[in-house]
């Protein structure tokens, strides 16, 4: 005994077990939501005060509790930084040993070429062709052109030792030394004057530094103009002799303006932090504004700055539990928004799915809010934060109360990733609710654009009412007005365009597709219209009865009505071995072993959920084919074994007879939707067995009925109340009294006065005329 107590005690720990591993990945979902929310909200700045420019203070006298300086505004800042910058010098080192270097340099050169041309002939008319060309090829002239930036040709060559034996190569290095040295006292930088990049520049000697204006100095091309026009005045003539001394004189000027990256950009630092950042000082226990006054663009330096100060104050110990604040803050409002689905949407908590689907439209509103806060733009771009469309894809995929819900707790997230903003946190809520009642009854996807209008109203109202409230220009409200039309147009289309995605991803089922598969053009009840046509009556009248009971319960109208639709789709296999389908008194039956017929009826179940999801119908409306039946027993056919085991008289066969042979596989109903289908489906078809279909005996007939599948336990794990019963045996009552109500009997018609069939005939009759004949047993419904 103490072991079989063990046993059970360890089952039952298992089965918890077992439960919270199914919870597991539900906590996860919510945590992760909690924390990417908490992640988006402000750091490093205290959030618990609103203010904008021309609003008005409403808390109370803010009190300055310490001294801080007033920052000045960032943009005016920057923009005055930037003129700093602008108005920094570039620093020019000015080399005093250039000129020394470049006139030893001319020196060592002349020297050298003076050397090279000593091997040339000394007169142009003696000169050889060969003996030039041996002068060329020696290793010293070999070695002097590789050592100047310059290509000489054989006549300048022939030119230079000319010159040399004449004498004047010398006045050609004392020309060049005098007006390279000329240029170079004024000034000659490194780089071209447009890449200085200013009118002015700072030169260097030592230390000593002056301005400069760049115009007054020299760059490369000046000299390479200048240093041509002054060597064509000192040759004169046209002999060739200033072209060649421009082409020595060129590669041996030397910069003695260098450029000092360093100190340039030391100055610019220096001119940037000379820039101030504060504009002022607020002294401790100074008034920094009172209650009521507007705020102007000097108070709210004030304000800033004084939320700057206090966070840098204690910034370094403040972060952890800033983000501790904030993961609070998420987890409040989450919470409330779980409570209410724990205790009221149960269906919405044990289904992974559905909360995934709340929880990514609750990221995505978030992610929208933090980027409207990051972006750095002036224009109120978190009017353009999209509430209203996760208002209506909650309300479409569940109803308009977890729609409204999750709208107040989206405007509380908002406002928080916000800073605690007040103004989108109201909009939001006006907007998002106006939005909800708007697809509350949906009849097709288009009327998600009617929402267009009061999204924008709600957004427009709440504006007017603060702008009016802090006295704003009317500019400023115009503008928020205009995002806000954007969020009226952009909130209906992305609803559209996410509805059949999120359906698809999520594998949810919403009214709209519901009411797309009640069209009567849909295939499968095409197929049932042909091939079973008394099965699609049937299955018209219990859309009709059930939608009747489950407006009753307050339960989901369309669904019961399309369940009734599908919920005998299976027939369509074998149709005649369903008394509706028959259209002789023989039935098919009749040479078929009761075990045998049991098994085809049943059978429509199975045919009748693969041919739904080889539809891809949703599988809200699959349930209603097995569940419709539940674990009922195919009483006709169950009885006619029974029966024919005690003709035989037999005892063995009666006991080899199993109830349970003859029982549908269930399972039994678990809604309320798929409750009134089976109580329909087996009304329907024992109402149609009543000879004289009363109110009176119709109302016993379904009392009886309701009661049988409440004591079979069919019912047990269906969520219908007594109440519920009770509202949904008066709902069918009244619907069967209208399909079955009396005839008025008309007077036979003079044969001397023949009319046409159809004016002697009631409309009523007319239409009964299609109904099939009674029989004992309706077995292709409820009875079967």
């Amino acid at each position: 005994m103490a072991d079989s107590n063990r046993w059970e005690n360890i089952a039952g720990i298992l089965a918890k077990v077992q439960i919270s591993r199914q919870t597991y990945p539900k906590l996860l979902l919510v945590l992760s939501l909690i924390v990417a929310l908490a992640a988006m909200f402000p750091r490093a700045e205290v959030v618990e005060l609103e203010y904008k420019v021309g609003g008005v203070w409403a808390q109370k006298d803010l009190i300055a509790p310490f001294s801080f300086p007033i920052v000045r505004d960032e943009n005016d800042y920057q923009t005055e930084a930037a003129h700093a910058r602008q108005q920094t010098y570039p620093v020019f080192d000015r080399d005093t040993m250039a000129a020394q270097r470049q006139s030893a340099a001319l020196d060592t050169f002349f020297s050298d070429l003076n050397r090279a041309l000593s091997e040339f002939p000394a007169s142009r008319s003696g000169r050889r062709v060969a003996d030039v060309q041996q002068a060329l090829d020696s290793s010293l002239i070999r070695r002097l052109s590789a050592s100047v930036d310059v290509t000489l040709s054989d006549a300048e060559w022939g030119m230079l030792a000319r010159l040399r034996a004449a004498g004047r190569l010398v006045r050609m290095k004392e020309v060049l030394s005098a007006v390279t040295k000329r240029y170079l006292q004024v000034g000659l930088l490194d780089r071209s004057k447009q890449a200085v990049g200013h009118a002015e520049a700072a030169v260097r000697v030592g230390t000593t530094e002056q301005i400069v204006s760049v115009g007054a100095l020299y760059d490369l091309s000046d000299i390479s103009d200048l240093l041509e026009n002054s060597l064509a005045e000192s040759y004169s003539g046209g002999s060739g002799e200033a072209e060649l001394a421009y082409k020595l004189g060129i590669t041996h000027i030397l910069p003695n303006l260098v450029f000092n990256a360093q100190a340039s950009e030391q100055a610019v630092e220096a001119a940037v932090d000379a820039v101030p950042r504060t504009t002022g000082y607020v002294q401790e226990n100074e008034r920094i504004i009172n209650k009521h006054d507007r705020i102007t663009p000097d108070v709210k330096r004030k304000l800033d700055s004084f939320m700057r100060a206090k966070t840098e104050r204690g910034a370094t110990a403040d972060v952890p539990s800033q983000f501790l604040g904030a993961v609070l803050h998420v987890t409040i409002v989450v919470m409330l928004f779980g409570i209410y689905l724990s205790l009221f949407r149960k269906k919405i908590v044990g289904s992974f799915r559905r909360l995934g689907l709340i929880a990514l439209l609750i990221l995505i509103v978030g992610l929208v809010a933090y980027l409207t806060r990051e972006i750095e733009v002036s224009t109120p771009v978190e009017y353009l934060i999209i509430v209203p469309a996760a208002s209506m894809l909650l309300t479409i995929f569940f109803d308009s109360r977890v729609g409204f819900y999750g709208t107040v707790i989206l405007a509380y997230l908002v406002a928080g990733i916000r800073g605690n903003d007040y103004s989108i946190a109201l909009a939001s809520l006006v907007a998002g609710a106006l939005s909800v009642y708007t697809v509350r009854d949906m009849k097709d996807r288009a009327q998600i654009f009617r929402s267009l209008v009061f999204i924008f109203i709600g957004y427009s109202v709440s504006i007017a009412a603060l702008g009016l409230e802090r006295y704003e220009a009317l500019s400023a409200v115009g503008e928020k007005m205009a995002f806000a039309l954007g969020n009226a147009v952009i909130s209906p289309v992305l609803t559209y365009g996410l509805l059949i995605f999120l359906e698809r991803s999520f594998k949810l089922t919403t009214d709209l597709t519901l009411i797309e598969l009640s069209q009567f053009n849909h295939p499968l009840l095409r197929m049932l219209s042909e091939k079973a046509p008394g099965t699609y009556h049937h299955s018209l009248n219990m859309a009709t009865l059930a939608e009747a009971a489950a407006a009753a319960v307050s339960a989901n109208v369309v669904l019961a009505r399309v369940g009734a639709y599908f919920h005998d789709i299976g027939k369509v296999v074998k149709p005649t071995y369903f008394v509706e389908n028959q259209r002789s008194s023989k039935s098919r039956h009749d040479k078929l072993a009761p075990r045998m017929s049991s098994l085809i009826i049943a059978a429509h179940v199975k045919e009748g959920i693969a041919l739904a999801r080889e539809y891809n119908l949703p599988e809200e409306v699959v349930d209603f084919i097995p569940m419709h039946h539940g674990t009922t027993r195919i009483d006709f056919f169950y009885n006619k074994a029974l029966e024919m085991a005690r003709r035989s008289e037999d005892e063995t066969k009666i006991d080899e007879i199993k109830e349970q042979d003859y029982r549908y596989d269930g399972p039994r109903p678990n809604t309320k939707e798929t409750g009134i289908m089976m109580l329909a489906d087996a009304i329907e078809a024992a109402v149609r067995t009543i000879e004289e279909p009363t109110p009176q005996r119709i109302g016993d007939l379904v009392e009886e009925l309701v009661k049988k599948r409440l004591e079979e336990g069919e019912l047990d794990y269906c969520p219908l109340t007594m109440a519920d019963l009770t509202a949904i045996k008066a709902a069918f009552v009244n619907v069967l009294v209208g399909f079955y109500h009396s005839r008025v009997r008309y007077p036979e018609v003079p044969k001397k006065r023949p009319r046409r069939v159809a004016e002697s005939i009631p409309p009523d009759d007319l239409s009964d005329g299609a109904r099939e004949t009674p029989g004992p047993a309706d077995v292709g419904s409820t009875s079967a």
